[in-house]
């Protein structure tokens, strides 16, 4: 068993190529999202999904309101672009 973060990122950048093929299930709400591991670097895993604007309404429409669609939703519809400084 790995106990420390630097044998974790050996093994991991050992095992890269093979890794990047993997995809970690994550609960969100009431599902199970599947994210696919996209990149491997020496201090971190990067996992990603691509959500389809469609699949974010059809998601909300079937009642899936505290998922990761109805969150991405949010998130978008609540953005306020920040204003730069003028000086």
């Amino acid at each position: 068993m790995i106990d420390n973060a630097e044998d974790l990122a050996k093994k991991a950048q050992d095992n890269k190529i093979a890794l990047k093929r993997q995809y970690v299930n994550i609960p969100i709400g009431d599902e199970e999202y599947g994210f696919r591991i996209s990149g491997i670097g020496g201090k971190s895993v990067k996992i990603e999904k691509f959500i389809k604007y469609d699949d974010i309404f059809e998601a909300i429409e079937s009642g899936n309101d505290n998922g990761l669609e109805a969150m991405i939703k949010q998130i978008i519809e609540d953005f306020e672009e920040e204003e730069e400084d003028e000086e």
